[in-house]
């Protein structure tokens, strides 16, 4: 009795690993396919339009000159608040460009593993406070400054804003800021 079971076991096991095979080939053989066809299509773009031997990179150029005005300390950023009509309405100047109230200084998110298999879910902020989505889901974005008068740390919301770091020719009134006692 137990060698009928045993070999019943056995057969099944065979069976499963014979219909996997299967379906992982089809898997396999559906993949290759679209893989060779891709490569083919990829092939007959390039031969009409070949990729330009570039030369200049300017794009690249200007993304390291971003990169390096940003880490420079104390650098005057002009950041200038439109109206909802798009006209400037007031500027200020800060100690760096104005960061995102959606920034975060670590991950947003954690993988939780268990026997169940693995979910990402939203970590905690460095605030303590849990934030919804990725953490960047807010509709209230806002925009943290320094002001490089005063260091007063401000948060412009809902606001469209310019930032240049030198000043534009422009007739509109500074945002005059001062600290309260």
């Amino acid at each position: 009795m137990k060698l009928r079971i045993m070999i019943g076991v056995v057969m099944m096991i065979v069976l499963a690993t014979i219909i996997v095979g299967c379906e992982d080939s089809k898997f396999n053989e559906q993949r290759r396919a679209s893989t060779e066809n891709r490569t083919e299509v990829m092939a007959r773009a390039e031969a009409l339009a070949p990729a330009p031997h570039t030369e200049n990179f300017p794009l690249r150029e200007t993304l390291i000159k971003y990169t390096l005005r940003q880490d420079m300390v104390n650098h005057p950023w002009y950041t200038y608040i439109m109206s909802d009509t798009g006209a400037i309405t007031h500027y200020f100047v800060s100690t760096t460009l104005p960061v995102s109230t959606n920034a975060f200084l670590g991950s947003t998110e954690i993988i939780h593993s268990d026997s169940n298999g693995k979910v990402v879910l939203t970590a905690p902020s460095l605030d303590g406070i849990y934030y919804g989505g990725s953490g960047s889901s807010s509709n209230q974005n806002g925009w943290i400054f320094i002001d490089a008068a005063t260091g007063a740390m401000g948060v412009v919301y809902g606001h469209k804003i310019l930032t240049f770091d030198a000043p534009l020719m422009l007739e509109t009134d500074a945002l005059l800021i001062q600290a309260g006692e």
